[in-house]
């Protein structure tokens, strides 16, 4: 950062203060697997011209016990930028931070993208770091709030789906804004210029970008909900059946949903159904043009859960063609790596994917 900056420290909450004179004060939640000593989107918003303060739980504790030294930090911000106006801004475990802190505050505007609204349910980002299920919750809201919130939610994930539905439900008056995506909507956004749009000047509205790439997608509660509760089961553990996903609402334009139901297939022992499935999961993208934006990480899932697959049933020369079909394709990761061994076959050194 160029400008000076106003940093100070607690046992598990880091802050940041960039004292831009400006009409908006941006108050951004990092999210998990930012280090001490950095910022979860400090990047983004350096590029504007708002004050910021940049706030992260390096341990991953989701700001858990952290609501009266986050208020000190956003009062002094105040303090000593005087706004017009304040953004709660974040996206995972920074959009529950944004979300339950601006709903607490009542003073700003919110930007949560991704937040859960039950903490530490299965399959959960909040349960992967060890928080509890049932360790808080953001419940409803005893009247609307005072200024926009903006929540986002990829529908193409169990978790997401079923916050959008608890959202809808919990925060009178919000924007769910559900759309085409998976978890790392923000990520998704970002790629197509929606992100540096909406936060350049925050005058945008939300609704009307997301529109303009095709991006909304229905809020249709009761398929949404089955497909996250449907996820929370398989994450713990249990069985469930692919037909159960199968006979939802939209499971024919959902490559998350027909993702889970390869998933649990293959947990059935169905190796070839979820071979199957997965397919026609690739398939849809391919033939969705929407879809084919979705962030290559989430996309490359089901080539190598297929992958794993014909692993399985021994079909070794399919999985090695699909394998390099993959590099070629998508980053290169541990993942595939691994798989490379497992074939033993070896990656090219360099390969530049075409997306």
């Amino acid at each position: 950062m160029t400008e000076q900056t106003l940093s100070d420290t607690h046992d598990r909450l880091r802050t940041q203060l960039l004292p831009r004179p400006g009409a908006t004060l941006v108050i951004v939640f990092s999210q998990v697997r930012v280090p001490a000593g950095k910022f979860g989107l400090s990047r983004l918003f350096e590029r504007t011209r708002h004050a910021c303060l940049f706030l992260n739980d390096p341990g991953n504790g989701w700001y858990l016990g952290l609501d009266d030294r986050i208020d000190a930090a956003v009062t002094s911000a105040i303090a000593r930028t005087n706004p017009e106006r304040i953004i709660y801004y974040g996206s995972s475990m920074g959009g529950y931070g944004a979300l339950a802190t601006g709903l607490r505050r009542r003073d700003g505007t919110i930007y949560a993208f991704g937040p859960e609204l039950d903490l530490g349910r299965p399959g959960s980002q909040s349960a992967a770091s060890g928080i509890p299920e049932a360790a808080l919750s953001i419940q409803v809201l005893s009247g609307p709030h005072p200024y926009p919130v903006h929540c986002f939610f990829g529908i193409c994930d169990p978790v997401d789906a079923q916050n959008a539905v608890l959202a809808q439900e919990r925060l009178t008056g919000a924007c769910m804004h559900t759309l085409w995506s998976s978890h790392a909507s923000h990520d998704h956004l970002y790629s197509l210029n929606i992100i540096r749009r909406l936060t350049r000047t925050f005058d945008r509205d939300p609704a009307a970008e997301l529109g303009s790439k095709q991006l909304i997608a229905a809020l249709d509660p009761a398929p949404l909900a089955q497909f996250g509760l449907l996820g929370e089961r398989l994450a713990a553990g249990h069985r469930i059946a692919p037909d159960d996903l199968q006979h939802l609402p939209g499971y024919p334009e959902n490559p998350g949903m027909m993702m889970l139901a390869a998933r649990a297939a293959g947990r059935n022992g169905d190796l070839q159904g979820a071979l199957s499935i997965a397919e026609q999961a690739e398939r849809l993208i391919a033939d969705t043009p929407v879809l084919h934006t979705l962030p290559k990480r989430w996309r490359k899932q089901l080539p190598l859960f297929r992958i794993e697959n014909l692993i399985a049933l021994n079909r070794l020369n399919d999985a090695r063609t699909l394998l390099l079909e993959t590099v070629r394709r998508f980053p290169e990761d541990a993942k595939m790596r691994d798989l490379a061994a497992t074939l033993r076959l070896e990656l090219a050194p360099e390969i530049n994917p075409a997306g």
